[in-house]
């Protein structure tokens, strides 16, 4: 089955530009600060760690040099000159730890406990290569024949950085570990990224705020060639008479060579071109309009003369049977024609902005005369009335408002069938207004011709059955009347069900 048109999605709504052009800011900003700052922390930790390993290769130097010599170790090398707090001392000899001792922060040596011990072991702290040995990747150092390498492992005592040394001496091989804790590079390397990451913090609020009033500054000319825009745009261009004169961007903002004069400059000639045309069609309307009254007004005495003559002839000519029934067509045509003038004249009058004679009438009242009329020129259809026993006051031109109420009546008794129920209401709507309806259950309006529906000769005789001939302008009188008395007129309508409301400002009870 072919399938109907599909609903595209709602469109998302879209950031101001000020607010695009500062995100995009601080995003290029965040990222420009990240690399930064992750460069200098990466370059600041290596350097800490260079320092930490010439720091560390200075301190297996000194317990070395200070035990080169004493074989059975009766010198402790953590009692070496110049060795550091929290300096770390193990030596492995013959597979068994014979010294494990670190100093404290107070610079007194303690014993190692025997898990920190055990984790050298396990970090492989105490299997130093021997001077033949080649192709790991550690960094090394060299005192002599000693070979050096370098290992991070975590103890009890804290992180340290550690190197092993493995030596021969006349009572057998010996490995010699030596530690420095690697505290003061990461509390270094935190404080430098804590100070780091709420210096960009500080940074990306400080150029949010100066972003958003320099952006906003920049943009204000924008802004108001926008308003300029806006306030024509709400214009009535559609009818009545417009001047664009006083609606320009101002000189300063619309002047050739920055990106707003440049959108200031082709708009103000924009709204020359529009006001030019504009001009233009409201000289050819009003051109119309003076045609149309004119000719309707010349047209009167030509037709109150033709029913003259017709009414003469039927009252002292005898005439025969089809005489009388050309001239009763005859005198027909001009009826119509004559109603067709009479509409014509006051669509002209009420173009010209004639303001209404208005006086204190009662809606009910009002509906009521009409619907009598409407019943007597179509008994076929089943007519009702529904109007409240109190008065609905209104301020209206009485002989206008009962036209709108005729058209209406009239409109629901040629287009549909007879037998049709046609409800004809009045009512006061919550806010005070009166509101009269007529409602028929007639076969209904096309959904695609109500748009059009009150405009000039429009007619769809096609789709709702007429049995008289309409001019297609007693729609356009009723919205013409109504706003007149500014007020409005709606329909809805679908096969079975018609509804046409007039909605009037408030009389004086």
């Amino acid at each position: 089955m072919p399938q109907g048109p599909r609903t595209p999605p709602p469109s998302r709504p879209r950031l101001r530009l000020a607010t695009r052009l500062i995100a995009g800011v601080l995003v290029l900003l965040a990222v420009v600060l990240l690399v930064l700052g992750a460069t200098i922390v990466e370059l600041t930790r290596q350097d800490l760690c260079d320092r930490l390993d010439g720091s560390l290769r200075q301190a297996t130097g000194r317990a070395l040099t200070f035990t080169r010599g004493d074989p059975a170790l009766e010198r402790d090398p953590l009692d070496a000159p110049g060795q550091p707090v929290g300096v770390l001392v193990a030596v492995l000899q013959e597979e068994e730890v014979v010294t494990a001792s670190y100093r404290t922060g107070s610079g007194e040596p303690a014993p190692l406990p025997e898990e920190d011990v055990a984790a050298l072991r396990a970090a492989g702290a105490f299997a130093a290569e021997s001077p033949d040995e080649r192709g790991f990747g550690d960094r090394r150092r060299s005192t002599g024949t000693e070979q050096g390498r370098l290992s991070d492992v975590v103890l009890s005592v804290g992180e340290y950085r550690v190197e092993s040394v493995a030596r021969s001496a006349r009572s057998g091989s010996q490995v010699l570990v030596t530690g420095l804790p690697t505290e003061s590079v990461d509390d270094t390397v935190a404080e430098l990224v804590t100070t780091m990451t709420v210096g960009s913090l500080l940074a990306l609020v400080i150029t949010a705020v100066v972003g958003t009033v320099v952006v906003r500054r920049a943009l204000r000319p924008l802004e108001q060639v926008s308003a300029v825009a806006a306030d024509v745009a709400r214009l009535p261009l559609a009818s009545g008479e417009v001047s664009l004169a006083d609606q320009h961007v101002p000189a300063e903002l619309a002047r050739p060579g920055t990106e707003v004069g440049e959108v200031g400059h082709a708009l103000n000639s924009l709204l020359d071109n529009v006001d030019s045309a504009l001009a233009a069609r409201q000289h050819s309307e009003t051109r119309l309009r003076e045609f149309v009254a004119d000719a309707s007004h010349e047209l009167r005495t030509p037709l109150a003369a033709v029913r003259g003559y017709t009414d003469m002839l039927q009252l002292t000519e005898p005439l025969t049977g089809t005489g009388r029934v050309s001239l009763a067509r005859v005198e027909q045509q001009t009826l119509r024609m004559t109603a067709l003038v009479e509409d014509l004249l006051l669509l002209a009058r009420l173009d010209e902005g004639r303001p209404p004679e208005l006086r204190d009438a009662d809606l009910g009242e009002l509906v009521l005369e009409a619907l009598t009329d409407a019943s007597a020129a179509g008994p076929d259809h089943d007519w009702a009335l529904d109007v409240p026993e109190d008065p609905v006051p209104v301020r209206a031109d009485v002989r206008q408002l009962h036209q709108v109420l005729a058209n209406l009546l009239s409109n629901a008794r040629k287009h549909t069938p007879p037998g049709t129920a046609v409800t004809a209401a009045v009512r006061v709507t919550r806010d005070g207004w009166a509101e009269a309806s007529v409602l028929d259950a007639g076969p209904g309006i096309p959904q695609e011709f109500q748009a059009r529906l009150f405009e000039r000769f429009s007619r769809l005789d096609t789709s709702r059955q007429t049995r008289e001939g309409s001019t297609g302008l007693g729609l356009s009188i009723v919205r013409s009347v109504v706003q007149a008395h500014g007020g409005t007129v709606d329909v809805e309508s679908r096969p079975g069900r018609t509804l046409f409301t007039v909605r009037l400002p408030p009389g004086i009870a």
